[in-house]
């Protein structure tokens, strides 16, 4: 039997992937029901704009997964787009998208206004952009992952805990975000996760917005922004309930749009480890793995990464090298815009 512990994004892409290679006896346990914790609070944003060559190779691994299934999860490759508005912050995407093109990303430098015509772009004077990027449904991409897990043979227990002898397992996954460090510690293993609160305000813009409009990231100051169902969902890098602070950004991106109150404001939790890298692989315990701590970018990185963790559990050759994600590791690794 294989035990995971946790029915999010992390832990469905996983028993999906097991049972997919063969093994009918994947169970996963979730004290909670689906999308109660991080994957229902997310802002859906897919991006491939990473600076390490391992980052951006499990985004371009997980991407055809959300393709083939757009339709029935809501994606969108309207791009991610990083404007910048000072010759530091120019420079400094200069050198990102090298690294990225030299990787395989088709990045290019767009006048921002002929995207996003509504914003005040007039302070922009270089952009980033890489059409592979898109939106999405999280709670959609949940609910399919765990539909697929299941006709694949996996069985999900929601609002259940685990026993002893679940734990007693052949195998046993510690995919439970941010309570990962709880349940590791239950389990005796220190996995060092911590949860940091992230805001999300929805807004009703009050003017036309285009067809597609690219999830925007600001280059100095890592405000961000996408647009879902007529509105625009607003993720500030400070304080997540500040709406004083994120009306006056507003008001300077966007100075024509009557923005007096948020139409829904939420707060989720990012799982965070020491270098912003999620803890994927066995741990110092024989026979308990990891895959939990992905710092934000967990459901951008669930379908490949689970595909390679799948491989290793049973032995096969993993698709992707992702031994440098080991919850083992003592030396950080980096990737400059990881957050």
């Amino acid at each position: 039997m294989i035990t995971i512990l946790g029915g999010g994004i992390a832990g469905a892409s996983l028993a999906r992937a097991l049972a997919v290679r063969g093994r009918r006896d994947v169970v996963v346990f979730d004290p909670y029901p689906p999308a109660t914790g991080s994957t229902g609070r997310a802002a859906g944003g897919f991006r491939t704009q990473f600076t390490s060559d391992l980052n951006i190779a499990l985004s371009l691994a997980s991407r055809p997964f959300f393709v083939e299934r757009a339709e029935h999860i809501r994606f969108q490759s309207v791009g991610y787009l990083y404007p910048a508005e000072d010759s530091v912050m120019a420079r400094e995407l200069e050198r990102r998208a090298a690294i990225q093109v030299a990787a395989g990303l088709p990045i290019t430098h767009p006048d921002p206004a002929s995207l996003v015509p509504f914003l005040d772009t007039s302070r922009v004077i270089a952009t980033n952009f890489c059409h592979l990027d898109g939106t999405y449904s999280p709670v959609a991409l949940l609910q399919l992952l765990i539909e697929e897990a299941r006709e694949a043979g996996a069985v999900f227990r929601y609002s259940c805990e685990a026993q002893p002898q679940d734990l007693a397992a052949e195998i046993v996954v510690i995919a439970s975000g941010i309570w990962s460090r709880q349940v590791g510690a239950a389990l005796g293993i220190e996995l060092a996760v911590e949860a940091v609160e992230r805001g999300v305000f929805q807004v009703v813009p009050g003017i036309a917005l285009p067809d597609s409009v690219p999830f925007i990231i600001d280059a100095a100051n890592g405000w961000a922004m996408r647009e879902r169902d007529g509105r625009l969902l607003i993720v500030p890098p400070g304080d997540p309930s500040n709406w004083e602070e994120t009306r006056a950004w507003l008001e300077r991106s966007i100075p024509t749009a009557p923005l007096d109150r948020p139409e829904d404001h939420w707060t989720g939790f990012y799982e965070m480890t020491f270098d912003e890298h999620p803890l994927v692989g066995e741990t110092n315990k024989l026979g308990v793995w990891a895959s939990c701590g992905f710092s934000g970018h967990g459901i951008i990185q669930a379908p490949a990464v689970a595909e390679s963790l799948a491989a290793m559990i049973l032995g096969q050759t993993p698709p992707i090298d992702i031994s440098a994600l080991s919850p083992q590791r003592i030396e950080p690794l980096v990737d400059i815009i990881q957050v």
